[in-house]
């Protein structure tokens, strides 16, 4: 055994240093594994994989992943005993500073400085977890640096108009002086009329004179806004956090600050996000989550009006601007909602750069009682996801939110490995019980068979979900026995809540349980046609085998929770590269079997099959359902059949019937091609409309995020995405 496992690892490593083109060397869409410090990142993780299987985790577990029934996630990070992701608090970081390796980092000043605080603090904290990063309220954290811009800019115009009227030398006191009232007295980029007023007296201008300043102060906000956020989205997409170049795995959620600050800063996003990065190209990172909220930037009134004329609605959203000459007609708003135009701004983002996805908080299970629309800090109290899918927001050892709170690990059962085995026995009983006659003919043969093949399933289901829950539990024990001093950033800020108050050298046990554990599935669709030759979007027998069986793991999951006092949840896996990993073990041992074996991959979760005609309409309200059972995360995602950014209108009519028909998160597939040589943006096929030449990045979404380009897919996940089938709006 010791042989084959050298060997085995000679060769992985054989194929490493060769720079092959293999699943080993891309399981990772965001990982340049070819580079010298992705090399070296694929020798450390193959070897580490090899050395928690050997010594860490129990042989039950050990056995039940290499055989392919479970699969044990991150593996190559299980020794460190890192968690997978979290969800950060960015208030007291931005407000009162925070710490690093070498220093202290003071209050910043402008949105600018915030705006780069926000990707150090990603890149820092991703180097010591596992998974991705993610900010659950962007708009609330960056408005307070957007109101220190706009005084910094007003009294810089102040100060210059008073010099130049006046004719004298602006001095120290005086500039202490503007600093501190507009300080105390300027609450926000919306002047009120007050606020106007005492500006007038304090500085002895003219009324006139102060409109022209204050608007020149918004403009100067404005352009630095959009200016910051441009940077951001540059820093993301090149900050290498690891080794093989690989960018923050960073997601931002957004949409219900309802202040002028948190607006500005996400119109400024949306148009930074569209105009791409140095040559048009889309930005990949930050995953970008738009929360859709009933009452505050939805309605069905605004819906209606938008759909009256969307093409002149979208463009009078485009060109408001505050006005301070006439302040009272700045409460005017064309929608009864006051973030409804963000909306908008955000469905024709998607339509050309494939973010903002959607999150919904009415959602049953998304709501949180004690949200209330006045509260300034609501978003304490609202649902956020990380983009690739994963949900924490549940909390058996806390209060109920998602900030400063992440997944602990997750492990994915095979579905169709189960389904395949259940058949095998079933066909054989079912043979057997012919043979004895005891069947009075073929109806009621089929109805047995189906009783039978749903029984054993559903057992075999569950059994391994307890496995897996149990699995996870001893991980948690490994993970809990971690000194604080492992995490000296999140430690020293206390960015995973509870962490910061701990010694360096005390375990890090009672701070992590607010953490979730998630036992995922890969396979549903597969599995269904391995039991019945069906899959769930077409039969009603299919789909509610798979629909019982999922709602019964919740059961196990929750007596888990209460079990062992952690948040343990139901995970719809956003299976990367177990997606060919799991077949691959399958196919191997069971032979071609159609529609289950017969390609290179498993179908995700409980979603459709890929290759299923379906409009995307009724592929969004058979998926929906699922989403309450699936509480550790969950996406639906929609393939358009056209160019989106020619018809915006049907972005938001998506939105709409993903918020109806209770998803929780999701969003919208179509083709983002650009042609290299000449920039052009289109459905391009074979080669460039424009140029004619073949040189095409192909931006598509791999599970919950983007990659650069097809070419660092995986094989599983390339013919997955060649199989996809266009959904057509009936």
């Amino acid at each position: 055994m010791q042989a084959q496992l050298t060997e085995n690892l000679k060769n992985i490593i054989a194929g490493i240093v060769n720079v092959e083109s293999n699943d080993t060397n891309n399981e990772n869409a965001n990982m340049s594994a070819m580079t010298p410090a992705g090399q070296m990142m694929k020798f450390a993780s193959e070897v580490s994989k090899i050395y928690a299987l050997e010594n860490l985790i129990s042989p039950r577990f050990k056995d039940a992943h290499e055989k392919g029934l479970i699969h044990i996630h991150d593996l190559d990070f299980y020794s460190s005993k890192t968690t997978t992701c979290l969800q950060y608090d960015l208030e007291d970081m931005f407000e009162k500073g925070f710490y690093t390796k070498h220093g202290y980092i003071r209050e910043a000043q402008s949105i600018s400085t915030y705006a780069t605080l926000a990707t150090i603090i990603f890149q820092t904290n991703q180097n010591e977890q596992h998974g991705g990063q993610a900010i659950p309220a962007f708009d609330f954290y960056m408005a307070k640096g957007v109101l220190k811009s706009f005084r910094k800019h007003l009294k810089k115009r102040i100060l210059s108009f008073i010099k130049i009227k006046n004719e004298i030398e602006i001095t120290k006191e005086q500039k202490e002086n503007t600093y501190n009232f507009l300080k105390a007295n300027v609450s926000s980029i919306n002047c009120s009329e007050n606020e106007i007023k005492l500006m007038e007296n304090f500085f002895e201008i003219k009324k006139d004179d102060l409109i022209k300043l204050l608007t020149e102060a918004y403009e100067d906000t404005e352009n630095e806004t959009y200016q910051a956020m441009e940077g951001f989205l540059h820093n993301l997409n090149t900050m290498h956090s690891r080794g093989g170049n690989q960018v923050v795995f960073s997601s931002i959620n957004y949409g219900t600050d309802t202040s002028e600050e948190g607006r500005m800063v996400i119109r400024e996003l949306l148009k930074a996000t569209s105009n791409g990065l140095g040559k048009h190209e889309t930005p990949i990172f930050p995953i970008q989550i738009f929360k859709v909220k009933e009452g505050l930037n939805y309605s069905e009134n605004d819906y209606n009006l938008a759909r009256s004329d969307f093409d002149g609605i979208l463009e009078t959203v485009k060109k408001q601007k505050i006005s301070y000459e006439n302040n009272s007609e700045n409460k005017k708003n064309i929608f009864e909602t006051p973030n409804f135009d963000l909306l908008l701004l955000s469905c024709e983002t998607s339509s050309r750069r494939l973010f903002p996805n959607f999150v919904f908080l009415d959602s049953e299970f998304n709501k949180h009682e004690k949200w209330k629309m006045d509260d300034p800090k609501k978003y304490k109290y609202e649902i956020a996801t990380m983009g690739c899918r994963t949900r924490v927001f549940e909390n058996i050892n806390g209060e109920k939110g998602s900030l400063g709170r992440g997944n602990l690990s997750f492990t994915s059962i095979n579905f169709p490995r189960i389904a395949i085995l259940t058949r095998k026995k079933v066909e054989k009983e079912i043979l057997e019980m012919e043979k004895a006659g005891k069947f009075l003919n073929e109806k009621e043969k089929n109805n047995k068979k189906i009783k039978l093949l749903t029984e054993e399933f559903q057992k075999k289901v569950l059994e391994t979900t307890y496995l897996a829950g149990e699995q996870l539990y001893e991980r948690y024990n490994f993970q809990k026995t971690a000194l604080a001093k492992q995490f000296p950033f999140m430690r020293s800020n206390n960015l995973w809540k509870g962490l910061g108050v701990k010694d360096g050298n005390e375990e890090v046990g009672e701070a992590i349980n607010s953490g979730s554990l998630s036992i995922g599935f890969v396979g549903g669709a597969n599995a269904m046609y391995a039991l019945f030759d069906v899959e769930h979007g077409t039969s009603e027998v299919a789909y509610k085998v798979l629909y019982d069986t999922i709602e019964k793991m919740g059961v196990i999951a929750d007596e888990f929770r209460d079990k062992y006092h952690l948040n343990y949840s139901i995970l719809a896996t956003p299976a990367e590269s177990l997606a060919g990993r799991f077949l691959r073990i399958d196919r191997n041992e069971f032979g071609i079997i159609k529609n289950v074996t017969d390609r290179d991959y498993y179908v995700n979760s409980f979603h459709i099959d890929v290759k299923k005609e379906i409009s995307l309409f009724d592929k969004i309200r058979k998926e929906a359902p699922f989403h309450k059972l699936t509480r550790g995360g969950h996406i639906t995602y929609v393939e358009l059949d056209g160019e989106a950014r020619k018809n915006i209108g049907v972005m938001l009519k998506i939105v709409k019937v993903m918020k109806d028909t209770g998803i929780g998160y999701g969003s919208i597939n179509h083709p983002v091609d650009r042609c290299r040589d000449c920039g052009t943006e289109a459905i391009i096929y074979d080669k460039c409309p424009i140029c004619g030449s073949h040189n095409i990045s192909r931006i598509r979404r791999i599970t919950g995020y983007l990659t650069g380009d097809l070419d660092s897919w995986n094989s599983a996940k390339q013919a997955e995405e060649q199989d996809r089938v266009k959904h057509g709006v009936k």
